[in-house]
């Protein structure tokens, strides 16, 4: 197409729009007069006074500009040359929040309209520079296609969650395991993430491109384990406190259930508790073990030890984008995955999600998808020559499962890709698959072996999941009296029904029974929730907000009760997020085939594994949420690439795909070494899990409780406590004498504590409180009296008292340390079980119930 050669009538147009925002601005000024006190002229205060003034006065001088522009052709042609414009102080201006504008918040307010128009200007400028520079006459007419296909799917897509959030059906339900977005990525972090990849399309690379590829993924690892590491342990539900006397973070709930597993093993115990039943997450376990053996007791440091070792998954991020032949995905994608890593440690206190510093299995489970992944697609674009990958496929699964039980649906995800990969070659399929297999029985083998030795059934503990899971979700919801554990299930739910569009979802309240109790509704229910909370993490706010009023703002993806409904146009920017996200696919799709389509799968697969397990939002989708963020750079990436063509700059987002090569023959003797070779050390790593129960002795084998109580008669009588009142005492047969290690120390007034779980459950009296793991197993210890002095995690400690029916009801803690310390209860109860309860008046003094 010729050059275009009516300039005169683009800088026209462009003077014509400056002086139409010029003259709305100002009319805008004068119709929200200032308030009385403050006016000096037109009911405006002086600064609005200016600001009218000036916006009238861009009015009128582009006004004049456009005048001219119509009489002299010429003249309009030379301006154009000369003016350009960007528009990046007008954004930030327009959508920075006052609470981020430091000495200026309290006038930002007011100088927003400078900023709006700034922002317009900006805008229309660099529309013009744009129209300009263009040349129409480069058209990929594959990529037409490509945008047209991306442009369908995304018009489905976008009616289907249409659908859902006027119905509600994948977007609320009221039961448990049901939770909000996942992990936001906020949008000044997103323009760093997409500015980073941009530099990549910007360099290029003609040697040592391994070695390059190396450093980028060193220095991935290093910035974010610096990062996360440097982001302090909070507060949340699996990390309780601060309490007296210690004034430390422990864990709690599920995280006390993991950590109190690997203090079994420093102790020279079994991972073997909670009655006998055998432990089927041994990985985080053991991981756990040998990190307290490298850091030791202290929460801060266990914590950060284990973000910088989870801190290869970015890093790993990075090589799926390279693998997928584009460093500049992988790139922008990795610096995303690093700041929602250091967002999900912020939020611990503000939204239900595992992150680097939680003691939870989701997390290690995405590095492990991650590999998976990346293994995938190496294997097919290549799998003549790595016939072992399956194998290694195989051992990240196997290690996987022992994370997270989900893990086990990618077991057909190899298969399938063989049977897509190699429709007509049988052989290879059946070898693929079984090397897979043979992988996964390598890994599992010798923490199985451990299981049989016990007394256990070899991979009886998974089966014991499964059917842990179908009794408690499966069956109909419970109800309320049937467990105080149980959560209150509703008959109604309210839904924020949404008209679709263009009408902005404006809401009106619906009251309708809900009954989602079989297989066929809620499994798709949890499935397409799972969609929708990853598709959520991504931005649907220009604002430039900071992380809590993201989360705590007018956006309420993050409560799990959150009915579908958008504020304002943020429903516009999620449909955009989805067009990328839809436009990615099938860019994927078109650059790489069936490779670029291996991360969909994973992605999918997993939620509906999610959906079987009743289960989604928040931490469950942290496997494989960052899946989405890939697809939509992809997208993003792609149309940047495009409108950098039309301004006359060629880059290439993707480099020259490898041809996958189909093999000859199955097997070669090199083969064969390499695959024995992975299944040996598959099988070593392996070993390592129930290895880590036997790196520490048996701390109290030879323990008596007896001999220490002899030992100790002095102290014990000192406080009230007589040798024969004690022998008496332990001849009921629901007194307890027990050693072991004190864990998690608390200490509680009355009518304060936790939920559900002993022995921190709110009591009416204060008490301390503490796990107490031995050759007892773990007994949950409640000592009613005041605040102790001195109480130290992980100190030996004996225990006298009444065994209840979920805790041990104690008379005298003897701490076993430099101190011998010995606390008896207050106040003082007949020494005999029960023992007779505290009750406490308003004025905190506390007396024996009659």
């Amino acid at each position: 197409m010729q050059k275009f050669q009516t300039s005169w009538i683009t800088f026209f147009v462009y003077s014509a729009s400056v002086a139409i925002i010029g003259g709305l601005l100002s009319i805008g000024m004068f119709l929200s007069p200032s308030e009385p006190r403050n006016a000096i002229l037109f009911g405006l205060s002086l600064p609005r006074l200016i600001l009218t003034t000036g916006f009238f006065a861009v009015f009128i001088f582009f006004t004049l500009i456009g005048f001219r522009s119509l009489m002299d052709h010429a003249w309009a042609e030379r301006m154009l040359e000369k003016w350009f414009g960007k528009g990046w102080l007008g954004w930030i201006g327009c959508f920075l929040p006052f609470y981020r504008a430091g000495v200026l918040s309290i006038h930002w307010e007011r100088l927003r309209p400078a900023m709006v128009f700034l922002l317009l200007i900006g805008m229309v400028t660099l529309a013009v520079v744009l129209l300009k520079r263009s040349n129409f006459e480069r058209q990929d007419r594959e990529l037409s296609k490509t945008y047209t296909s991306g442009f369908i799917l995304f018009l489905l897509s976008l009616l289907f969650i249409s659908l859902m959030l006027y119905s509600g059906f994948g977007v609320y339900a009221p039961e448990d395991y049901w939770y909000g977005a996942g992990v936001p990525i906020l949008f000044s972090q997103l323009i760093a993430g997409i500015a980073g990849g941009v530099l990549f399309l910007r360099t290029k690379r003609t040697s040592n491109a391994r070695h390059f590829d190396l450093f980028i993924f060193l220095l991935i690892y290093v910035v974010t384990a610096v990062l996360w590491a440097r982001e302090p342990l909070q507060r949340s539900f699996l990390f309780i406190g601060p309490y007296a006397p210690n004034r430390d973070l422990y864990p709690f709930a599920d995280a006390a259930l993991y950590e109190t597993a690997s203090q079994f093993a420093l102790i020279g115990q079994n991972f073997l508790f909670y009655n006998g039943q055998f432990f089927e997450r041994a990985v985080y376990t053991s991981f756990l073990t040998y990190l307290h053996s490298l850091v030791g007791q202290d929460y801060e440091q266990l914590m950060t030890a284990q973000a910088a070792v989870l801190a290869v998954f970015p890093a790993i991020v990075y090589l799926i984008g390279k693998s997928l032949n584009s460093r500049a995905i992988g790139f922008a994608a990795a610096l995303v995955t690093t700041f929602r890593g250091a967002n999900s440690i912020a939020a611990s206190n503000m939204i239900d999600m595992a992150n680097p510093k939680m003691m939870l299995t989701d997390f290690p489970a995405a590095i492990g998808v991650a590999l998976i992944v990346l293994l995938a697609i190496a294997w097919m674009k290549q799998p003549g020559r790595k016939w072992h990958y399956p194998a290694w496929i195989g051992g990240v699964v196997g290690i996987s499962i022992m994370l997270r039980t989900n893990v086990l649906v990618f077991l057909v995800l190899i298969p399938l890709l063989a049977v897509l990969k190699f429709p007509s070659q049988w052989k290879q399929w059946l070898l693929t698959s079984s090397l897979l297999m043979l992988a996964v029985f390598a890994i599992t083998l010798p923490w199985e072996l451990r299981n049989q030795s016990l007394g256990g059934t070899m991979y009886s503990s998974f089966v014991t999941k499964f059917q842990s899971v179908i009794d408690l979700r499966y069956r109909p919801p419970a109800m309320p009296n049937e467990s105080s554990f149980q959560k209150d299930v509703f008959s109604f739910l309210s839904l924020k029904q949404s008209q679709l569009l263009l009408e902005l979802y404006q809401t009106r309240e619906v009251i309708q029974e809900f009954s989602c109790n079989t297989v066929a509704c809620f499994v798709p229910n949890h499935f397409l929730h799972n969609i929708l909370t990853s598709i959520l993490i991504l931005p649907t706010s220009l604002t430039l907000d900071d992380l809590r009023n993201a989360v705590r703002g007018d956006h309420p993806y993050w409560r799990p009760d959150w009915d579908g409904s958008f504020p304002e146009a943020s429903f516009l920017l999620f449909a955009l997020n989805l067009f990328f996200i839809t436009l990615g696919i099938a860019i994927a799709w078109k650059r790489q085939h069936l490779i670029g389509l291996v991360p969909l799968m994973v992605f999918l697969l997993y939620n509906l594994s999610n959906g079987f397990a009743r289960t989604s939002g928040g931490r469950y989708i942290v496997p494989v949420d960052w899946i989405v963020t890939v697809y939509f750079l992809i997208g993003v990436f792609q149309t940047i690439v495009l409108f950098a063509g039309v301004l006359g700059t060629r880059w290439a987002l993707f480099s020259d795909p490898v041809e996958g090569d189909i093999p000859k023959r199955i097997f070669t003797k090199r083969d064969v070494l390499r695959v024995v070779t992975s299944l040996a050390i598959l099988f070593g790593l392996g070993a390592l899990v129930p290895l880590a129960e036997v790196v520490y002795p048996d701390r109290y084998q030879n323990v008596n409780p007896a001999e220490i109580l002899a030992e100790h008669e002095s102290q014990i009588a000192s406080v009230g406590l007589h040798p024969q009142e004690i022998h008496s005492f332990l001849q009921n047969p629901s007194a307890e004498v027990s050693v072991g290690r004190v864990l998690y120390p608390r200490y509680y007034i009355e009518n304060e504590g936790e939920v559900h779980f002993y022995p921190v459950v709110v009591m009416g009296f204060p008490r301390t409180t503490f796990t107490l793991i031995g050759p007892k197993g773990e007994q949950g210890i409640v000592l009613p009296g005041e605040k102790p002095d001195h109480f130290p995690h992980t100190a030996d400690a004996l225990v006298l008292g009444c065994r209840e029916q979920l805790y041990v009801d104690a008379i005298a803690v003897i701490l076993l340390d430099e101190t011998e310390a010995v606390y008896t209860r207050s106040p003082e109860s007949p020494l005999q079980c029960p023992l007779k309860q505290p009750v406490c008046d308003n004025n905190h003094n506390c007396y024996l119930e009659e």
